[in-house]
């Protein structure tokens, strides 16, 4: 092709058309333009036809976390729930005249356990991390994302206090090996029967005036009321993430 036009040049030059030969280097010149226009034009295409489907992967994916955060929350808004009916069950067995202690203190730790709510930030990560934030067209949803995660640092925060503090209450007691120990069955079989026989005796759970007794009692009283405060810091994690999920949900689709 660029034969033929050099050729075409030549002929002109040689028959002495100067003014031909102008016009048609000139619209030679506007073909060459108008060629990387449209090839710029259809590498701008194809790069917003790429970022297009980058973005819309990355939809999918922060739709992926939210929906496996809601999951873990389900399950730990159940595991507060428990922890809410053993506390609940253990004072009124305490209440009891014929209570065992082994099955007040294992149940203990059934209502002290708390996991921690470890929230899935993979796709945000990988958005800020590899400066691909900007690929997010939608600047409604990009916004209530940032939001989201700003407001979610906070409500982990608190949920880290509770659980701290709950885990605390396990080593107020002054003397473990009077109280019985938390972990009952656990040094029993690891003591064996002949030591743990050789072990002091309090039965701190028949005298309500005991201070174990009050211990235990208030220690069950604030898992009460803890797991609540978990329940309530769960709902409003849903709560925020609500209408960024919904919106996750049509962008991806």
């Amino acid at each position: 092709m660029i034969k033929f036009f050099r050729q075409i040049r030549q002929n002109l030059l040689s028959e002495g058309k100067t003014g031909k030969y102008l016009k048609y280097a000139f619209g030679e010149i506007i073909l060459v333009v108008i060629g990387i226009l449209i090839a710029l034009s259809l590498n701008n295409w194809n790069e917003n036809r790429k970022n297009k489907l980058t973005e819309s992967e990355y939809y999918c994916k922060l739709l992926a976390d939210f929906e496996l955060d809601r999951q873990n929350i389900s399950e730990l808004y159940k595991e507060s729930e428990n922890k809410i009916e053993t506390s609940k069950r253990l004072l009124l067995e305490l209440n009891n005249k014929n209570k065992d202690k082994s099955f007040l203190l294992n149940n203990y730790l059934q209502a002290l356990r708390t996991n921690a709510f470890v929230p899935s930030k993979v796709a945000m990560t990988d958005l800020i991390s590899s400066g691909k934030l900007n690929l997010l067209t939608n600047d409604s949803l990009k916004n209530d994302l940032i939001r989201y995660y700003g407001e979610l640092d906070k409500l982990l925060y608190q949920l880290e206090i509770n659980r701290s503090k709950s885990l605390d209450r396990v080593f107020l007691y002054d003397d473990n090996l009077q109280f019985g120990n938390q972990y009952y069955d656990y040094v029993a079989k690891s003591l064996g029967d002949e030591i743990f026989k050789t072990l002091p005796v309090n039965d701190w759970h028949l005298d309500s005036e005991s201070k174990y007794y009050k211990q235990f009692q208030n220690d069950l009283v604030f898992f009460v009321t803890m797991s609540e405060r978990e329940k309530q810091h769960f709902e409003n994690i849903l709560i925020e993430m609500e209408s960024t999920y919904n919106q996750l949900k049509k962008e991806c689709n």
